[in-house]
């Protein structure tokens, strides 16, 4: 059996975390993702955690996300560069690109730019805040979403202060959002035959995945806490508790499973 987007070309010019991790999504269900890099290489295949594998530009993190994906490097500065990626786009599906709004616009690889070359492409762009609003020029990391969202109000232990989830939370839910996103442009475009821009803020993404949150209080007045490692049912059987040879979890929730 084939797999679901086998068939489908993307142009992926996305670096770090959120953005690689979307297309990586995607190359898992068979897409053919054409990783676009600077000449040098991107930043993450050089963290040093594992010095062996990053002085070989092959950092286990960017392994991580960067799977099944063919490479090509381009100095995107350079008007030839530019002119291969509008030949690549003729028969691309399409595009991905988490560099801050405007940027792929000002090198002449935007979405006006693209779409007139391809109307059947999907241009989706991830960024902090999106292209439009107050903060729509402002660069975003991980550690600045899961502050400014309220991840880390409610991550840890009362009277510890603010904490941050223990991996990039944030990067990985606008990852997965964005892979959704496209997706579902794809399947759109079988009904109108027309591509779209996707616009994918890391903000709005991790807000939509703390709606539980957000709700509680803008319905019913309620502002969430930090509660430790007890479940969000604030049940006082589901918690971890120190034990003789470590640590152990409980997870329940009703009385069926406490019986």
């Amino acid at each position: 059996m084939t797999k679901p987007f086998t068939g489908v070309k993307i142009l992926d010019f996305t670096q770090v975390f959120a953005g690689p991790f979307s297309s990586f999504q995607l190359a898992l269900l068979g897409a053919d993702v054409i990783k676009v890099e600077r000449p040098e290489g991107e930043d993450s295949r050089f963290t040093p955690l594992s010095k062996e594998w990053a002085d070989m530009g092959m950092a286990p993190s960017w392994m991580a996300v960067n799977a099944n994906k063919r490479n090509l490097t381009l100095d995107l500065k350079n008007p030839a560069a530019v002119e291969i990626v509008k030949k690549l786009v003729l028969d691309a599906d399409v595009v991905m690109e988490n560099f801050r709004p405007g940027v792929m616009d000002r090198l002449g690889i935007g979405y006006d730019d693209l779409s007139k070359i391809n109307p059947r492409l999907i241009y989706c762009g991830v960024s902090g805040f999106g292209r439009e609003g107050p903060q729509k020029n402002a660069p975003s990391y991980d550690g600045k979403i899961q502050a400014l969202s309220g991840v880390m109000s409610i991550t840890g232990h009362e009277g510890d202060g603010p904490l941050r989830a223990g991996f990039a939370v944030c990067d990985a839910l606008t990852g997965m959002t964005a892979a959704f996103a496209v997706s579902s442009a794809i399947f759109q475009r079988t009904h109108t035959g027309k591509g779209q821009l996707v616009d994918v803020a890391m903000f709005d993404s991790t807000l939509s995945f703390l709606s539980p949150t957000v709700v509680d209080y803008t319905v019913a007045g309620h502002q969430q806490r930090q509660f430790g490692n007890q479940a969000i049912s604030r049940k006082p059987t589901a918690n971890l508790f120190k034990v003789k040879d470590g640590y152990l979890l409980l997870a329940v929730n009703n009385e069926g499973q406490y019986i």
